[in-house]
């Protein structure tokens, strides 16, 4: 599946954790024990919006992720564990046969290593208002968001919230996690070239092609509870290289993300927030030069769960300058996104979960419509705009 249509597998990951464990386990002659998992995930989608991008049906079933985890493991005399993780894509309309591949080794004293085909070290470990929603979609976006949402305007970095859709995703890469210590854990990355994944030749992804080179993750993550409060919070920054299709140097503004956040339990309630600076990434230097930016965003959200249910809302908000000479541009493009949400862990294995959400994206791509001559530098001129609501309703099957 494109990844841009998808969430970090980190949130198939949290769904299997969060159903009661069902993994089976089985021999592998005498080098590591082997666990079998997976995920089936459906839902129902029903939307209405303004500018429906060719899908005015209004409607669709989607089987989200079909995968099957196979995970070994082994500890040497030494102490140190090491082992291999595999997930297949199983859906039908899959068109690779795995999505994640790595190998990790883990010891107590100086960390874990993890080296392959994973999320970046920030991916992981960052904090945000989606740690307080109950549905599937929500300020993370991903797997249940509506998908041309994502995608008008090409503002996909301010449509959800992590980072990985436009950087990363599973390319091919060297994690490091320190050990955990008074609640605090660094976490580092390294991927050499966001168009190289295993399985390629090393020699078959070039340094033009308009990916990214060299890009480093750094993050620190807190997890902590004060008597019957429960606190955390992450710091992440990513940087990187920018390729240009021509080779040519000081054509593509380079990466650059940071990212902010925090969450509060206690008494069965949640609250988690972030905030995003996307910096100049990926814009021309020529339209970083007219002052256009990817823009900040911040987002919110309250969640409360008692025994297998649990209810939310959350809000989100993010705004990007565009060049400031045209006539014909839009100077602020804004995207607001808010909804509910509800879960409810029907059985051991399925989990249901429903979203509402509404979005108000104005000025998408930084264009008017009509004639330049029409549009004057004041921000006369009409905008692209859409307003949307969205319900989604999504089993989990796990096992």
């Amino acid at each position: 599946m494109k990844k841009s249509l998808l969430a970090s597998t980190a949130l198939v990951g949290a769904a299997l954790l969060a159903a009661p464990a069902s993994a089976g386990t089985v021999g592998s002659k005498d080098d590591m024990a082997v666990s079998l998992a997976g995920a089936v995930i459906f839902s129902v989608n029903l939307k209405d919006q303004d500018r429906s991008a060719g899908r005015g049906r209004g409607y669709n079933f989607n089987v989200n992720e079909t995968e099957v985890h196979v995970n070994a493991s082994n500890t040497a005399d030494n102490g140190i564990k090491y082992g291999v993780s595999i997930e297949f894509n199983a859906g039908g309309g899959d068109t690779t046969v795995a999505d994640e591949v790595w190998a990790f080794i883990d010891s107590e004293v100086w960390g874990r290593i993890e080296m392959g085909d994973q999320d970046d070290a920030t991916n992981v470990m960052q904090v945000g208002s989606w740690n307080a929603h109950k549905g599937w979609g929500g300020p993370i976006g991903g797997l249940a968001m509506p998908s041309n949402w994502g995608t008008l305007g090409g503002e996909t970095l301010n449509m959800r919230a992590d980072w990985q859709p436009l950087t990363t995703n599973d390319e091919t890469k060297v994690v490091y996690f320190s050990p955990r210590f008074e609640g605090f854990q660094i976490g580092a990355s390294l991927t050499p070239d966001t168009g190289e994944i295993s399985g390629q030749p090393a020699t078959l992804d070039t340094d033009n092609d308009g990916d990214w080179n060299n890009v480093m993750d750094i993050g620190v993550n807190y997890a902590g509870k004060f008597d019957e409060v429960g606190v955390g919070f992450s710091i992440g920054y990513q940087w990187g290289e920018g390729e240009s299709a021509s080779g040519a140097s000081h054509v593509e503004e380079d990466l650059e993300i940071l990212g902010i956040g925090g969450r509060v339990d206690f008494a069965g309630f949640t609250i988690g927030a972030h905030y995003r600076d996307y910096g100049d990434t990926g814009l021309t230097s020529a339209n970083a030069r007219l002052g256009a930016d990817q823009g900040t965003q911040w987002s919110v959200g309250v969640g409360y769960g008692a025994g297998p249910w649990g209810i939310s809302a959350w809000y989100l908000t993010a705004e990007k300058n565009n060049t400031s000479t045209s006539p014909s541009a839009a100077r602020t493009t804004e995207v607001t996104r808010f909804g509910l949400g509800a879960g409810y862990n029907v059985a051991p294995g399925w989990l249901l979960r429903a979203d509402i959400e509404w979005l108000d994206h104005q000025n998408i791509g930084g264009t008017r419509t009509g004639s330049i001559a029409t549009v004057t530098p004041t921000g006369v001129g009409t905008t692209t705009d859409n307003d949307g609501t969205a319900f989604m309703l999504t089993n989990l099957f796990s096992f």
